[in-house]
């Protein structure tokens, strides 16, 4: 073999190296968002067919972009917003799933005391907090990010 051939190869393996490390680099980047762990509130105060189905594609959007391993996420929901809490909610189901990945669904015990609403009538994965408005106030202590929807 020339000594040209054995630098010539040299190069070639060292670019090979170098493009694949590239490569395996760009795969591994942290996300622009960053790489967590988050925590986000969202907080729903209305009763309203699309503010609800926004919170719920958010939440879907979360779970598949970012992943539930790296972020923590909670709806609050109170005044009318907590109509669809309910069982008889079109978004039980949604709630029932998204609960399943670790998001969690509270209700106000102030607004169930005021409607008139028992822990009963909630569908499968909502909890009870004892104030919409104290649970926004800890979690906003806590360092969470809240989201108005």
């Amino acid at each position: 073999m020339s000594v040209r051939f054995k630098i010539a190869t040299l190069v070639l393996s060292l670019c090979a190296m170098i493009s694949t490390s590239a490569i395996a680099s760009t795969h591994h980047k942290t996300p622009p968002w960053g790489k967590g762990p988050f925590q986000v509130l969202l907080e729903v105060n209305q009763n309203k067919h699309p503010v609800w189905a926004i919170t719920i594609n958010n939440l879907r959007t979360m779970e598949k972009v970012v992943g539930m391993n790296t972020a923590h996420a909670e709806v609050i929901a109170w005044g009318p917003g907590i109509k669809f809490l309910l069982k008889n909610s079109p978004y039980a189901h949604d709630i029932q799933s998204l609960s399943m990945y670790g998001i969690e669904f509270a209700a106000c015990h102030q607004t169930m005391k005021a409607m008139h609403i028992k822990k009963s009538q909630l569908a499968k994965g909502v909890t009870v907090v004892p104030g919409a408005i104290a649970e926004i106030i800890t979690r906003h202590h806590q360092g969470w990010t809240e989201i108005k929807e």
